[in-house]
């Protein structure tokens, strides 16, 4: 029979081009790592955005490697015009 632990979701967490930008920051690498050692262990799930993948295009080569290394554990949602609006 499975635990409860088990069988928990993976938290669902939004992440910006600057989260991803973070893993090469002097500033916030230590967090940014833990934040995506804890991603590949399961504990979250990344939702981000067409924009973001867009703004990554353009982002140092680094973080365009990095970004396209999460993307199995990534879920992209579409942009709204309610979003776009806000």
């Amino acid at each position: 029979m499975e635990s409860n632990k088990t069988r928990q979701r993976a938290l669902r967490v939004y992440a910006d081009t600057s989260v991803y930008g973070g893993m090469f920051d002097v500033e916030f690498a230590r967090a940014t790592k833990e934040f995506f050692a804890q991603v590949r262990r399961g504990r979250f799930r990344i939702v981000t955005s067409a924009v973001v993948q867009a703004e990554v295009e353009s982002a140092p080569l680094n973080v365009q490697v990095f970004f396209k290394r999460m993307l199995a554990r990534t879920e992209i949602v579409d942009v709204t015009e309610k979003a776009l609006s806000l």
